[in-house]
């Protein structure tokens, strides 16, 4: 047990000393140093692992999907650690003195900036999760406000309020109409109830029966009878028509009632779905402008994991230099002075290559030299023998020339 235990915080270390960056042989050598590249490859370490919670609930919340969330989460975690310890191994120990010079931070000042970067992106997931009841509560008010807007623009759907408006103007005539019919009725009701208790008691006359003012109490209401009629029947007719389109008018209001029911339902159904990585930040900023104490806790955690992230780096640079930066100072001494001995070498090598190529290629040269010049040599005697004998020739060709015309100049004198 004792063995297994010792053998894993073996690994362990040789994990954490792997991830900081440095060499693990050469920390071997220098048992002394280990305790700082430890704390640097665990801040590493829990940096990436933090990084693949954030990663993967972040994927999560974008998602939904579990089988999805964890490989992801994996693969943004290990992005991380590489990230990190690319920059840490990068950076060197400065200028090796605890304080940090200026020189420091500006030869730093790339590293810390992707240092502070991820600490931006590692935090924010996180604080998606930290305050997920707060944001979960801001999400469904603003779902429930949406939905009552989306609910109540209904009655103001400019279709279905021009269809009420012409249901609500048939319906005020037909009023109109069935009040002029009443009134009518009511008149010629009033005016044959007249009309009788004058012929029975002589109401308005004193007389009983037929007389000058029953007569004309008789045409008044039977003049109001006529017209009571006729105003019925032609307004019963309209009347009639305004039923017809009203019915019409009533399939095509509930027609687009439904229609409305429906828009409002998928919008409903949408909004209520709307609780996604965006919104879940919106509703986190709203909350943030909205509540200090809030915005306070939010930026203290995000300076946590950014301080987190740049810590390996400051403490590089606040760290003295040791017996192991000497060590890995020699190694790279003695490699450039290797590459820079096979450079010689190779140069060497290719300067006495291209010495005896020239000094063949000069043997060469006179070789050629030598035998162009014998032959020119052969080419200028053989010339010369060939000059001689042309001469001489062309000397006889000449001299006999000159003696046969002697003896043709001596005939013709004779």
């Amino acid at each position: 047990m004792k063995k297994a235990i010792k053998y894993i915080g073996k690994k362990t270390e040789d994990i954490f000393l792997w991830a900081s960056g440095a060499e693990v042989e050469v920390l071997k050598m220098v048992p002394s140093e280990k305790s700082k590249y430890f704390g640097i490859g665990g801040t590493i370490i829990f940096t990436a692992l933090m990084a693949s919670f954030a990663g993967g609930y972040a994927f999560f919340t974008a998602f939904k999907s579990t089988y999805l969330s964890i490989p992801f989460g994996l693969f943004w975690g290990a992005l991380i650690f590489n990230l990190d310890r690319y920059i840490v191994a990068s950076f060197g120990v400065g200028d090796g003195k605890k304080t940090i010079s200026r020189q420091e931070l500006i030869e730093a000042a790339p590293r810390l900036v992707m240092a502070i970067i991820l600490g931006f992106v590692i935090s924010t997931p996180l604080e998606l999760k930290l305050f997920e009841k707060e944001i979960n509560a801001k999400i469904s008010t603003d779902i429930a406000i949406v939905q009552n807007t989306i609910i109540n623009s209904s009655s103001t759907d400019p279709k279905l309020i021009s269809l009420k408006s012409e249901r609500t103007q048939l319906v005020s005539s037909i009023k109109k109409r069935e009040e002029i019919i009443e009134n009518k009725r009511f008149f010629w009701e009033k005016s044959n109830k007249d009309k009788n208790d004058e012929w029975n008691t002589g109401k308005f006359s004193g007389k009983l029966g037929k007389g000058g003012y029953y007569d004309d109490l008789k045409k008044v209401a039977d003049d109001a009878e006529v017209d009571y009629n006729k105003n019925k029947t032609n307004y019963s007719a309209l009347n009639d028509l305004d039923y017809k389109k009203i019915d019409l008018l009533d399939k095509k209001i509930d027609q687009r009632d439904a229609q409305l029911r429906v828009e409002i339902e998928n919008q409903t159904t949408v909004q209520s779905q709307n609780d996604g990585l965006l919104a879940r930040l919106k509703a986190l900023g709203d909350l943030t402008s909205e509540n200090t104490t809030l915005l306070f806790s939010k930026w203290l955690i995000t300076i946590l994991f950014i301080f987190i992230e740049i810590a390996p780096i400051l403490f590089k640079m606040m760290t003295e230099r040791g017996p192991y930066d000497d060590i890995i100072d020699r190694k790279k001494h003695e490699i450039k002075v290797q590459q820079l001995q096979l450079q010689s070498n190779i140069n060497q090598e290719i300067n006495t290559a291209v010495k005896i190529h020239t000094e063949k290629y000069e043997q060469k040269l006179n070789a050629e030299l030598h035998t162009n010049k014998e032959i020119l040599e052969s080419i200028a005697k053989a010339q010369q023998e060939i000059a001689i004998v042309a001469i001489e020739k062309w000397k006889e060709e000449q001299k006999q020339l000159i003696q046969n015309n002697s003896i043709q100049i001596i005939k013709g004198n004779n």
